[in-house]
């Protein structure tokens, strides 16, 4: 009876506590990673989002300036697609827009970056960034070209 009494095989309370102590602890941690998880999600969205804003709006600029002397593509661009037109210094003219709580600021540089013979006369540089607010979320390059 004596072995029996002795050799008990439970728990007692304080081993229950320290390990309901530890797993609340385990748990804390593994919580506090889905949070960031969750924020990470939402800056990769909002990225991803403008980059393909970014995308399209360089593909519209190409489609309203191709093919033109770089004076009929600032033009067209500011008399079509951009609100906002002002000549910055050099090396670029600057145009903005808002559109959808984005604003849209391109920098279409005046001194072409490529010029070769293979029926191109020259290739300008257009650098677009996709703000919101005053934080930048996206940008892109592109080259329009100049006949």
């Amino acid at each position: 009876m004596r072995k029996l009494i002795k050799n008990e095989q439970g728990l007692t309370l304080v081993e229950i506590l320290a390990t309901l102590v530890l797993l609340g602890i385990v748990f804390v941690g593994i919580m506090s990673v889905f949070s960031q998880m969750t924020l990470f999600n939402d800056k990769t969205y909002t990225k991803l989002d403008t980059m393909n804003l970014a995308r399209q709006e360089m593909s519209e600029i190409k489609s309203v300036a191709y093919p033109k002397l770089i004076t009929d593509i600032t033009t067209n661009i500011a008399a079509t697609t951009y609100d906002d037109f002002s000549v910055a210094a050099d090396p670029y003219y600057l145009f903005a827009k808002n559109e959808d709580g984005y604003t849209y600021e391109m920098r279409l540089y005046k001194i072409p970056k490529l010029v070769g013979d293979a029926n191109i006369a020259s290739l300008y540089q257009v650098h677009l960034q996709v703000k919101k607010g005053t934080q930048l979320n996206s940008e892109t390059y592109g080259y329009i070209e100049s006949k």
